[in-house]
């Protein structure tokens, strides 16, 4: 019997999911003003601090000639994809960034890392294309940069006094850049979702603290629950409605 009393205080002790609507429907004046001021500072964040950024691409193949080889469609290819990895590697290399930066003046001042960051090279499995995208504040930089990349590449690639032997006359451009319309970040969507959600996350926060702190006693059976005692009677109404009276 004693165990039954044990177990049944200890179950009243806890948050009811009943309890826990009903503190944040109490404050959802609270919760409202929180998610809107956080959702006004994603907004400007959004729409004034962040610089857009666009995106330009364009893709190489590389491709290995058979008869110059001598050796089977098979082994092409598997040369070719064996290629990819050093390719990936050559287009974003000092020596073809270093050129990019001497033909076009825009990127005189841009640093070697931070041309290199802007900068993505991927290639999916067992296809023997390369795609490359910049991106740029500018959208007309962002496609140039593209271009001049891949044609940079390749000449110093092919060029014999290198003696590139594993990539020599071996890549060809097979999609141009294109100037971007509409800028690839930041996603104004996406933003604004986040916001919302990191307004509810915040107010609820701040309404669970508000509670933590909060040494009063809201009702008959939370005195109760807390001292053990059966309430008698009690005042009825809010302390704002008994002044109100008085």
């Amino acid at each position: 019997m004693d165990e039954l009393k044990q177990q049944e205080m200890i179950s009243e002790e806890g948050i009811t999911l009943q309890e826990l609507f009903h503190i944040v429907w109490t404050n959802k004046f609270l919760v409202f003003f929180v998610t809107l001021w956080v959702l006004v500072l994603g907004i400007l964040y959004t729409w004034v601090v962040v610089t857009p950024q666009y995106t330009a691409e364009t893709s190489i193949m590389v491709q290995v000639d058979i008869s110059a080889q001598t050796q089977t469609e098979q082994s092409a290819i598997y040369v070719a994809q064996n290629l990819i990895a050093t390719y990936k590697e050559f287009v974003v290399s000092d020596k073809v960034l270093e050129s990019i930066q001497t033909d076009i003046p825009e990127l005189a001042s841009v640093s070697l890392t931070s041309l290199k960051n802007s900068i993505s090279v991927s290639s999916s499995t067992n296809v023997l294309i390369i795609y490359i995208t910049v991106e740029n504040a500018s959208p007309e930089l962002a496609g140039q940069i593209a271009n001049q990349l891949v044609e940079n590449s390749i000449q110093i690639a092919d060029d014999e006094e290198n003696a590139y032997v594993l990539l020599q006359n071996k890549l060809k451009v097979l999609d141009v850049a294109t100037t971007p319309v509409n800028p690839s970040s930041p996603n104004k969507l996406l933003n604004i979702v986040i916001s919302v959600l990191l307004g509810g996350i915040l107010s609820l926060g701040i309404i669970f603290v508000k509670e933590l702190f909060n040494n009063k006693f809201q009702s008959t059976q939370d005195l109760e629950k807390t001292l053990k005692i059966n309430v008698i009677a009690a005042v009825p109404g809010t302390i704002k409605e008994r002044k109100l009276v008085d």
